[in-house]
């Protein structure tokens, strides 16, 4: 229904289940509404862009809470209504009844969740946007990033974040017990997308040298120029 790719991930521990993100529009949590069965679940938000929390109302059930960082929170008192007034205007008809259902459990740096025998930890790491979290399995060694990393590369939205974004992925990185990272978008091949961001973040902040395929997706082609842009502070900047 959306048009858009973006990846979610259901995580069933003994006593609650998690849902990461909730996608783009109601119809696209039926599959994980019937997985859930029974089970109570949490839903957390890994940010507020639309593809990550719009399709909330779609869950037959409701969570037993909706967690996200304050920031998240706050964005749906402005910019996430504001986004789909205009979406509403641009695709008419295709997001009538599309109702937004803001989180009601919030945190400002991390938060854990047991679902007994397993545990997720959530910690803030602002840089695709200021309220982007990523989502820690230790038993299994798994990180959720939502759009903290992401290949064939990621969206800058604001330069002042890069120094302490790639800083962040890098501790991440150096973990020894991290085996697998999940992003939103692109390769969810072990460690891939975490290493191919912070190299393409440390080639934007330092040499301009990317490692970038060939040929890159309309979307992402346009997104390295607009980063390129967004780092040299105007529009004339060039690789």
């Amino acid at each position: 229904m959306s048009g858009v790719s973006v990846r979610g991930a259901l995580i069933i521990g003994e006593r609650f289940a998690a849902v990461w993100d909730s996608l783009a529009h109601p119809s696209d949590v039926a599959a994980v509404s019937s997985m859930l069965a029974d089970k109570p679940f949490h839903l957390i938000y890994s940010h507020a862009d639309w593809d990550h929390c719009w399709g909330t109302a779609g869950f037959t059930r409701a969570p037993v809470d909706i967690v996200a960082h304050a920031e998240c929170r706050r964005r749906f008192d402005d910019d996430v209504p504001e986004t789909l007034n205009r979406m509403r205007l641009e695709q008419l008809g295709r997001w009538d009844a599309l109702r937004l259902v803001p989180p009601n459990l919030s945190f400002s740096k991390s938060l854990t969740l047991d679902l007994g025998g397993l545990s997720l930890e959530l910690h803030h790491l602002p840089g695709h946007t200021r309220d982007c979290i990523v989502g820690w399995i230790p038993e299994w060694g798994l990180l959720l990033g939502g759009d903290t990393f992401e290949t064939p590369l990621p969206v800058v939205n604001d330069a002042e974040l890069l120094d302490d974004w790639l800083a962040a992925l890098e501790t991440w990185a150096e973990r020894d017990d991290l085996v697998q990272t999940i992003p939103s978008h692109g390769s969810y091949e072990g460690r891939a997308a975490l290493d191919r961001t912070i190299a393409y973040l440390r080639a934007l902040t330092g040499d301009r040298r990317f490692d970038l395929p060939a040929e890159l997706a309309s979307f992402y082609a346009e997104t390295h120029q607009k980063n390129l842009q967004l780092v040299a502070g105007g529009p004339e900047a060039d690789e």
